[in-house]
């Protein structure tokens, strides 16, 4: 079976699915796939949305409904958790509309802000909004970038223009999380 076949197949309903499981590489992925035409943009804008939605509202109510379980809890210990868990008691609203985009947090802010006062249809509307503007941004990146790849090696194998774009997508990944740890290690100062 093809890729073309397999993208025909499970198209909107793939780019839900694969949204709940990975999130910013499906949106991406599912941007290029609209550049070639594959599925609508707005489609898959829509799709990217809904799954990014859908998984932040069932960590929220795990964080609302198992918050204190030893599994939740050691999901918690990880990362810069501290920090944002006195966003969300200062700044409940700008916690729940920019979570999602702060790599390595939105499974962990989700299940957070569960944990919190803030009540699930307030989340879940502002989360709404928050997962709309993601997909647009990262369906919208991966739709210029598979441009891109166009322009440069022009028509390609569908296997290679994704493989390509997957490769962009991770430069960029890396380079952005590098350049974020040399600011905040230089934002310091010396020790």
């Amino acid at each position: 079976m093809s890729l073309e076949t397999l993208v025909q197949e499970f198209g909107l309903p793939g780019i839900v699915v694969g949204t709940v499981a990975e999130g910013d590489t499906v949106a991406f992925l599912g941007g290029v796939l609209a550049h070639r035409g594959l599925l609508p943009f707005a489609g898959v804008v829509l799709a990217a949305a809904l799954g990014g939605w859908l998984i932040d509202n069932a960590m929220f109510l795990l964080g609302r409904h198992a918050g204190h379980r030893a599994f939740v809890q050691k999901q918690l210990a990880r990362g810069p958790v501290s920090a944002l868990r006195t966003r969300i008691k200062r700044y409940p609203v700008t916690a729940v509309l920019g979570f999602r985009f702060i790599y390595g947090m939105k499974t962990v802010g989700a299940i957070l802000i569960g944990m919190t006062p803030v009540p699930w249809p307030r989340f879940a509307l502002l989360d709404l909004l928050a997962t709309l503007i993601w997909a647009l941004v990262l369906c919208g990146l991966g739709f210029g970038v598979g441009g891109t790849i166009r322009t440069v090696f022009g028509h390609v194998e569908l296997h290679l223009h994704l493989g390509l774009a997957a490769a962009i997508f991770l430069t960029g990944l890396l380079a952005m999380v590098l350049a974020l740890r040399w600011w905040n290690k230089h934002r310091r100062g010396p020790r």
